[in-house]
């Protein structure tokens, strides 16, 4: 290791790794979140909205990549173009409701901020970080083939949190898709649409949290499944 290098090879894919599953499991949260007001409090999606959620799995989808395949910029670059996306979309919806007097905002204030505003502090955030890791050579330069090439040092943990995150991922996007057919049917959904069932906010949690269990499980046997094939295990 040179001088001038605080950390070694091991230790900065290790920090990569380590961004990029908070930054995956940060963006899990801000679904989960989303989901609890659609089912534990009747807050339905309106058009914008749904265009911020499926940004935000586009935007989990580059550190997704990363832990998959390895670290790339168009890894980062896809994440930046899903949050450019899902900040036009929250900034219009934003400015919809500026631009009518008297207007109270679509659906609950956080700490005085309505939902969509959070999303846009939320993608800038996401382009303001994943520019500053584009900037970070290291990762790149040192031919990172992610959890699913050869065999690291704490390759099993990994892999299993990647699937997990990956398949709760899934699962979100899959109940986002089938929880708008009864709302929208084929066509545009409503601009302001009506209360849905309120099962109350443990309930809305308790569902939310089971989607994470359910994911949990799938990535528990697919793990193994993979940890058990003949390439993992001549490579050990």
């Amino acid at each position: 290791m040179s001088d001038t290098q605080l950390l070694s090879d091991k230790q900065t894919l290790t920090v990569a790794r380590l961004i990029n599953i908070a930054a995956l499991f940060a963006l899990l949260g801000v679904l989960a979140g989303s989901l609890n007001l659609q089912f534990g409090a009747g807050e339905l999606p309106c058009p914008l909205c749904l265009v911020q959620r499926s940004a935000m799995i586009g935007l989990a989808v580059g550190p997704a990549m990363n832990l998959l395949w390895g670290m790339k910029a168009r890894h980062y670059a896809l994440s930046i173009l899903a949050a450019l996306v899902g900040g036009a979309g929250s900034a219009r919806q934003i400015l919809l409701h500026i631009a009518t007097p008297g207007d109270p905002g679509f659906g609950p204030a956080i700490l005085g901020f309505h939902l969509y505003t959070w999303a846009f502090i939320t993608f800038v955030i996401a382009v303001a970080g994943c520019a500053v890791l584009l900037m970070w050579n290291r990762p790149f330069d040192l031919g990172d083939t992610g959890v699913l090439g050869k065999r690291h040092w704490h390759r099993s943990l990994t892999l299993f949190i990647t699937i997990w995150g990956l398949m709760w991922l899934l699962v979100d996007l899959l109940v986002i898709g089938i929880s708008v057919i009864p709302q929208c049917g084929l066509g545009l959904c409503p601009d302001d649409p009506p209360p849905g069932a309120d099962l109350g906010d443990v309930v809305g949690w308790a569902l939310v949290l089971g989607l994470g269990a359910v994911a949990a499980v799938i990535a528990y046997f697919v793990e193994r499944r993979m940890g058990d094939t003949p390439e993992r295990v001549n490579a050990s």
